[in-house]
Formats: structure tokens, C-alpha cells, sequence
């Protein structure tokens, strides 16, 4: 605890001091967490805890046999609190959070402060990625009264939900005199404590619903905007900050979208130098490939080693979209990479794709990640473990002082025999070791993300078995994951569905659904994604301000909306990125308006910080200049364009999908008042000559010209030879027609690098 907060627990001056202390921080906090350490959970389900050996969480499932006797976040829960006029104390967490099982062993297996708080509380265990509105929430409180983030998160609050404490990890002496402390407070006061809980309630649930006056998103706001990015990143090693880092993948699409869109170099290379540090560094399994969650030193070197099914998808999709964009071959390597490693860590029987692995057990952070002397000497002898330590350096300071953690650092893609052979043996090594535990739940909105993915791999690296893995997962979802009511649940756990879904889920599945119509041009993924769209509009959005509450209901104190991205791009930012790719696609004037009511709604948040605004700048993009990507749309929806190289950079084939009852004009259309078809093609470096060829046309008559015309419908192929270059860009303009009217003509705009197998 703070010095302040300790003062005013121990001169028993709480209700009124934490008045003036969520008055003195509310208006200045930080929104994003810092981090908590993490580790590990186990779905073997153990003897114990009836409430907590029943649920559909790994999480929950291993505290069964804590000294606390555990409830479950729920009406009956607070009944018995109401009933007893007990404080609820409520500790978030999650299986692959180490300092939550640290806190497990030291706290919840301790009798003495089990029977406090069983005694005093009523506790309630919450796994937070089933409940993520619900965590953030609370995680303000924290944030406010400590002016630190992280887990485990434990919060007190009153019978009806309202927080009157925060706290982060504790030594096990500082947290029992947390408890005495709010005992005492409680059982002297209840009430005055309850109207200081409602005061801070009321102050965080007006943060959370705040307004800002909209601001003009244009072309000039996203490159003043990719500009002030660009210049926030480190220098040395790329990324954003210090310790610890993040991805921060929606600052990093958006300066690749950037980059891609007015060639804004500054942008590229912030983009570049972070992605060559994270492939290099022991943030990325240089074993069995994926990545790691944040690293604890900036320089990507020392991570926490859990690996998360978000990370992987969101990395995977920057990798992709980053060697179309450079044409470098070891991104699309990397976006392999991790690709491969969900396909055989993370993927479950039934398709969906599991939450996460873990970092190792209590006390042992890391240890299937990280060699000690002893341990490289015995798999390699003294000689090619001097030489490992020598490449692979030792950890300089910290807990893991003088471990080693395999990075490519020095070694870069360099030929170093002596070194592969080290890292192969290593492996080998490795298959001896337990590997850590595996959270088998199944997250809507982290399937969507690693189905959107896999959609983009296969079509940017053409692979059909990542194709394979996007269409089982959706399958599995839209079979599996649905009520009667057409609601989704979030979570699914030893063939149960449940936990009501969030606007998280809604956006990331339809999404998914909207790239698996990208991918396979099937009317169904993009009505399922609409029939997603229909029932988070309903149950989600705030028809007066223009955006999306995160929960469809009050989620503890209050209804949160989240605007602001931190490790992971914002609710409403996802939501954006869904009603902006259904508008390009349904052409639907309704869902026009939509996406420029959502845009007013958020501009003022990205307007006013970039950086947290990175996907609603994205997105806004994407709605202002068009789509980019190998799949893109024209005329009203109505024609779909997909654009693939050869292997050798020669051939490049624009594939045009036209709806029933559309043409496009022919490349010389008999009328002059049509615009052609047609393709240019040019590189990054200049204009290259290149040879078109395009489809013989159809002699047709439409309704609104009295005389034949030249056009083009169904299926359409239009061939350029080029001269080879490793990046091409193509622009291709189109002008859809029915047979009562002719729209007005679309340019799209692709690069792409030639295919990578």
C-alpha cells in the first residue's frame, strides 16, 4: 500500500480520506494496467470446494482445495452476502498469472488468513478472461486508490458491489494487516463505509461513461498521427515504452496501414525495427516457435513466459500484413511461425483454439524456457555450452540473474552452423521437460482474433492449412457457442457453454466471419456476421452518445465502456473495425451511418491520444481511404477483388467476384461515358512496364442504355507479367453496373509481395 493509504487506515480516518483521494486521482489516472507477474492453471480438477470444483474454468477448478472457501461470482453469492451483511472480497486472476498462484500457496493455503477471511468475507474468485468487463471495472478501483495495476487483483466492496479497496500482490504480513484494518473499519462503521463505496462508485462509473466532444478524423489527422507515433518508439530495440513491454499491435497495424498508404517511411521503419527485435529476442519461442506475453526489460529479452492465444493471433496478422507490405522474407517466417505453433499447441480436437499456456509453476517462472550452466553443459558438453552462453548471453540481473534465454540477438539470420546445431539440440533437450499447464477453455473473442488471423495467412501466404484450421474454429463456434436467443456465451470449458457474452465477443466473431467471407466469397459467414451485428446492436450500443457499452448489462458497480487501447486495442475500437468492414461489404446506407455515428462517438478519444486510439484511427481509416489488404471491395459491396503473386514476382492475378445481377465494365467498354476496367501496375521504387491481360467481354444490353455494351460479370480473371520485384503496388479501377444503374467507379489500391511457401 501507499503511504497515504496506510495513514488513513491506521488514524481511522478511511471513509473520509478516500473521499478526497478518488477526488485528488480519478481525473489523472492511467487506464492502461501496469503489469502483475504470471504463471500457470490446471484443468485437473481436484477434491475440495464444491462451487470452484463445478465451474467451467481451469482458473477456478485449481483453487477447489484453497483454505478459502471460494464463491462463484453470482445472484445466490450475493444473496449471502446481503443475508450476512458481509464485505465481499474478490480476487481476479487467471491461470497463466504467476503471481496468482504465488498468492494461492502464501495467502489462500495459509490457515490463519483462510480463516480471517472466511470468518469476516464473503470471497469470491473470478477468472477474469471469462469475465473482462467485469475485471476491468474493478481494475480502476485498484488503479485509483494504489495508482498501480496488475494481478492477482483483490477488491473489497459493499453487499451491492460497490469497491471501497483495491489492492495488488501482498506480502503475506501486509496483506494480513490490509484485513485487519478493513475488518475493524466494517464492523465499527458498515455504513459510513457503504456511503464512501457508493461516492467512489459514483465517480468511476461517470470516468468509465465519460463524453468527449468529437473531433475531425481526416487524412491530415492519421499522418500527423503516424507521425507523433512513429517518434514515441524506441530507438534502439523498436517498440513502445520501457519496461514492461507490449506489443502494442493496433499502434503497430496502424503505422504499417500508414506506411502502406502514404508511403511514410518513419512510420515503416518504427514498425520494422520492433518486429526484427521481437523475432530475435527471447520474447519468441526460438524453439517451438510463438511468443511470449510482454517482457520485463525493454530490450525484448526477459519475458513472462506464459503465451497467450490473443498474442499469437494479433502478432501473426502484423507479420503477414508486414511481408506483403516489405516483401521481407523473414516476416512472412515469422507469421509461420507462430501460425504453426497455434496449430499444434492451441488448437483443441473440436476446432476451437485453447486460452492459453502457462509460464511454469509457483517458484519456478520460466524454468521449460531457460538453461542454467549445469543444464546447457548436460546437453551439450562444456565446450558447446561455453559457446551458447557466449551467443545466447547470460540474464545480467533480476530473478533469473545468470540463467540463459535462447535469442537470435547476435546471431540475426546469419549462418551459424555451430549455433543452429546448439538450438536443435537444445530442443531436443527441451522434450524431456514437463511442459507447462494448458488453459483448455475456449474465448469467443480470442478465437475470432486467431480465426481473422488465420484468414489472413492463408490468403497473404497461401496456405491451405491455415484456411482449414479459420473454417473449423468458425464452424465450432457458430455451432457450439450460441443460445436459443441468438446470444453468444464467451466461454467454453469441458463441453460447457457459458458466461454471457461480451460486445468483445460480438465484434471479434463477426469479424472472423466477415474474413472467412473474404476467404471463401460464402454468402453465410457474412449473413452470420450481420445476424452478430444485429444483436450486438441491440443489446450493446448507446443510441444516444453513438458507441457500445462493453457488458449488454451493469457489470458489478456499474456499465463500463472501454475507448482506450492498452495491450489489446480497445472494445469499442474492435467494434469499429466489425461496423466498418460490414459497410464496405453490405453497401447498406443504415450501416453507413452507423459507422459515422461510432466514428463521432470515439474520434475525440483518438484525436486527443494517438496512442490509445491506434484502432480507432485505424479503422476510421480504413472507412475514410478504403480498405487495404489482398482482399478488397468496390462497388457498393457488389464486387469482391483479391489480388496473388507468383512465387517468382513475375505474374500477378487480380480475381474479381461479381454479385448476381452486377457487371463491371469491359477494359474497353463501347460506350464513352463508362469507365474501363483496368489495372495499372508499379513498384515502390518507380513505375514498371508491365503486359495486362484481360478477359474477352460480353456483348449484353442493360436496362438503363439503349444500346449493347461491353461488360464483365460472375468470376473474372485479369493476368500482368511484371518485372520480378520483391514488393509490387497494383491499382486496379472498376465501375459495378446493374441493369438499372451504373455506380460510381472505385480505385483500389494493393501491394503485395510475391508468394512465400
Amino acid at each position: 500500500m501507499t503511504t497515504l493509504t496506510n495513514s488513513f487506515f491506521a488514524a481511522g480516518k478511511f471513509c473520509r480520506l478516500l473521499s478526497l483521494l478518488v477526488v485528488a486521482v480519478v481525473l489523472q489516472i492511467s487506464l492502461v494496467p501496469l503489469s502483475g507477474a504470471q504463471e500457470t492453471g490446471n484443468s485437473e480438477v481436484r477434491k475440495g470446494n464444491p462451487r470452484m470444483l463445478n465451474a467451467d474454468s481451469p482458473y477456478l477448478n485449481i483453487h477447489a482445495d484453497d483454505l478459502v472457501q471460494w464463491y462463484a461470482w453470482n445472484e445466490e453469492t450475493f444473496a449471502l452476502a446481503r443475508k450476512l451483511n458481509r464485505p465481499l472480497m474478490v480476487s481476479f486472476g487467471y491461470t497463466a498469472c504467476y503471481w496468482c498462484h504465488v498468492m494461492q500457496k502464501t495467502h489462500f493455503k495459509v490457515p490463519d488468513i483462510a480463516k480471517s477471511i472466511n470468518e469476516n468475507f464473503i470471497p469470491v474468485m473470478v477468472d477474469r478472461e471469462r469475465r473482462p468487463v467485469l475485471d476491468e471495472t474493478y481494475m480502476l478501483v485498484t488503479e485509483v486508490l494504489t495508482k498501480r495495476g496488475g494481478w492477482p487483483n483483490t477488491v473489497f466492496m459493499t453487499v451491492d458491489k460497490k469497491p471501497f479497496y483495491g489492492t495488488g500482490y501482498n506480502s503475506p504480513d501486509a496483506f494480513r494487516n490490509i484485513l485487519k484494518v478493513i475488518i475493524e473499519s466494517w464492523n465499527s462503521d458498515s455504513g459510513g463505509v457503504s456511503a464512501e463505496a457508493k461516492k467512489l462508485a459514483d465517480k468511476l462509473q461517470a470516468y468509465l461513461t465519460r463524453r468527449i466532444e468529437s473531433r475531425e478524423l481526416d487524412a491530415k489527422v492519421m499522418a500527423t498521427s503516424a507521425t507523433a507515433l512513429a517518434g514515441e518508439y524506441d530507438e534502439f530495440v523498436g517498440g513502445f515504452g520501457g519496461a514492461p513491454k507490449f506489443y502494442n499491435q493496433s499502434i503497430l497495424m496502424f503505422l504499417l496501414q500508414q506506411a502502406e498508404r502514404d508511403n511514410n517511411q518513419e512510420a515503416l521503419a518504427a514498425v520494422e525495427l520492433t518486429l526484427q527485435s521481437i523475432i530475435s529476442g527471447g520474447i519468441h519461442d526460438q524453439i517451438e516457435g510463438g511468443l511470449h506475453r510482454y517482457t520485463v526489460d525493454p530490450a525484448w529479452r526477459i519475458p513472462h513466459f506464459e503465451k497467450m492465444l490473443y498474442d499469437q493471433a494479433l502478432m501473426a496478422e502484423t507479420f503477414s500484413e508486414a511481408w506483403r507490405i516489405t516483401g521481407k522474407p523473414e516476416y512472412a517466417r515469422m507469421a509461420r511461425d507462430i501460425a504453426d505453433y497455434v496449430l499444434d499447441d492451441l488448437t483443441s480436437p473440436n476446432g476451437g483454439f485453447y486460452a492459453t499456456r502457462d509460464a511454469g509453476p509457483e517458484g519456478r517462472e520460466g524454468e521449460y524456457y531457460i538453461w542454467d550452466d549445469e543444464q546447457l553443459t548436460a546437453a551439450l558438453g562444456a565446450d558447446d555450452a561455453a559457446y551458447a552462453i557466449e551467443v545466447f548471453e547470460r540474464v545480467p540481473d533480476g530473478e533469473l540473474v545468470d540463467k540463459v534465454i535462447l535469442n537470435r540477438d547476435m546471431i540475426g539470420y546469419q549462418k551459424d552452423p555451430r549455433a543452429e546445431d546448439i538450438i536443435a539440440r537444445l530442443a531436443k533437450a527441451r522434450q524431456n521437460r514437463p511442459k507447462p499447464r494448458r488453459d483448455e477453455k475456449i474465448v469467443v473473442s480470442w478465437n475470432g482474433m486467431m480465426i481473422s488471423a488465420f484468414v489472413r495467412a492463408a490468403l497473404i501466404l497461401e496456405d491451405d492449412r491455415y484456411a482449414t484450421a479459420a473454417l473449423n474454429a468458425g464452424r465450432f463456434i457458430w455451432d457450439n457457442m450460441r443460445s436459443g436467443d441468438r446470444t453468444l456465451y464467451r466461454n467454453y470449458f469441458n463441453g460447457n457453454a457459458a458466461i454471457d457474452g461480451e460486445l468483445v465477443d460480438y465484434a471479434y466473431l463477426a469479424r472472423s466471419y466477415v474474413a472467412l467471407y473474404d476467404l471463401t466469397a460464402d454468402q453465410m459467414w457474412l449473413d452470420r456476421a450481420n445476424a452478430l451485428f444485429t444483436t450486438m446492436e441491440e443489446g450493446f450500443a448507446d443510441s444516444e452518445i453513438g458507441d457500445y457499452y462493453s457488458s449488454r448489462t451493469a457489470s458489478g458497480y456499474g456499465r463500463a465502456k472501454s475507448r482506450q487501447d492498452g495491450d489489446l486495442a480497445s472494445n469499442n475500437g474492435a467494434a469499429l473495425d466489425l461496423v466498418v468492414a460490414l459497410s464496405k461489404r453490405l453497401g447498406s446506407p443504415d450501416i453507413l451511418r452507423r459507422s459515422e455515428k461510432l466514428i463521432a462517438a470515439l474520434s475525440g478519444f483518438a484525436a486527443a491520444d494517438p496512442a490509445a486510439g491506434a484502432s480507432i484511427l485505424l479503422a476510421t481509416d480504413r472507412y475514410l481511404r478504403g480498405a487495404t489488404g489482398p482482399v478488397q471491395y468496390g462497388g457498393g459491396g457488389n464486387v469482391q477483388a483479391q489480388l496473388v503473386r507468383s512465387s517468382d514476382g513475375r505474374t500477378a492475378t487480380v480475381r474479381l467476384k461479381v454479385a448476381e445481377g452486377w457487371h463491371v465494365n469491359a477494359n474497353k467498354p463501347l460506350e464513352d461515358y463508362l469507365v474501363p476496367t483496368s489495372l495499372k501496375v508499379g513498384s515502390q521504387e518507380g513505375d514498371l512496364s508491365a503486359h495486362v491481360n484481360y478477359p474477352k467481354p460480353k456483348i449484353m444490353r442493360l436496362g438503363f442504355s439503349p444500346n449493347p455494351l461491353a461488360l464483365l460479370d460472375q468470376e473474372i480473371e485479369i493476368t500482368a507479367t511484371t518485372s520480378g520485384s520483391a514488393t509490387s503496388d497494383f491499382e486496379l479501377t472498376i465501375q459495378a453496373c446493374s441493369d438499372k444503374i451504373c455506380l460510381a467507379p472505385d480505385t483500389l489500391k494493393f501491394r503485395a509481395a510475391a508468394a512465400v511457401k
